[in-house]
């Protein structure tokens, strides 16, 4: 039975094992779904600016202030989107979007500066691009526009949902919990079924451990003669004389082990052991 137990407690520990792993995997999955959708939010907001201020953007006169700026600075116009609307309003104080001017024929930047340096993008969600075609653009230019937002790994952490992933952590936490009391508890009884039997290590009949035995698991290890003799002798006519006898020759026995029996009133006997 000891070894059934530990089988079950080893095989046991699988359990909050599999909801740990269960909880990361779930936790990685929202994680990431979390930054899908505030890049889905980044698009769908560039998309808005972009039909609110294409008029604006391809005018001749924005075009050649756009193309002096780049000249002057090498660096795209960087557009703030606190007046922008977002799904998720905490990302108005992260997100810009940049304007430069590029060569709609091969997608090459006419004007350097418009690229972010790797470091900086590395933690920025990018957006992705729209070319803006001015009606007349002679020299066969664009506006690019681009947006991008900071958030720190605990900001896209915070913006998922972490209600299963905690749970399952809950459960884990738990569950380990349960194991840990009842692997205490099993080491407990089996503290308990280890400590010496008094009677081992005594050389007895086994009649005589028998009736030994039945005094030292009886409540304050006393019986009475009558419950001593039905089960000792059954229905046997002479079963109080037998007791008497196999009383006299286990005390005998026990003296040795420092264990006592005692008659109380003839009728009922007692076992003491002595420190």
């Amino acid at each position: 039975m000891k070894t059934d137990n530990s089988d079950y407690l080893r095989y046991g520990m699988l359990i909050p094992l599999a909801l740990l792993l269960a909880s990361f995997v779930t936790g990685c999955l929202s994680y990431s779904n979390a930054k899908q959708i505030i890049a889905e939010d980044l698009n769908d907001a560039m998309l808005a600016l972009a039909n609110e201020n294409s008029g604006l953007w391809t005018r001749q006169d924005t075009i050649a202030a756009l193309r002096q700026m780049h000249e002057t600075t090498h660096k795209p116009i960087i557009y703030q989107a606190s007046d922008v609307n977002f799904r998720n309003s905490a990302l108005k104080d992260e997100a810009y979007f940049t304007l430069s001017l590029i060569d709609k024929k091969n997608a090459l930047p006419e004007i350097h500066g418009n690229r972010i340096h790797a470091w900086h993008a590395a933690s920025r969600f990018a957006s992705d691009t729209i070319m803006l075609i001015p009606e007349c653009a002679p020299d066969g230019v664009a506006v690019q526009l681009q947006g991008f937002v900071h958030c720190s790994m605990a900001s896209v952490f915070a913006a998922s949902d972490q209600t299963l992933p905690g749970v399952l952590l809950s459960l884990s936490i738990l569950s380990t919990a349960a194991m840990f009391v009842w692997r205490r508890k099993e080491n407990g009884l089996a503290a308990v079924s280890a400590e010496a039997n008094p009677l081992d290590g005594v050389k007895l009949t086994p009649m005589q451990r028998q009736f030994a035995q039945m005094l030292l698991d009886a409540p304050g290890m006393r019986v009475d003669k009558a419950t001593l003799c039905s089960t000792l002798w059954g229905n046997k006519s002479n079963a109080e004389e037998s007791l008497y006898t196999l009383v006299r020759r286990t005390k005998t026995a026990l003296a040795a082990a420092n264990i006592e029996i005692i008659c109380n009133r003839g009728d009922s006997y007692e076992l003491r052991i002595s420190g």
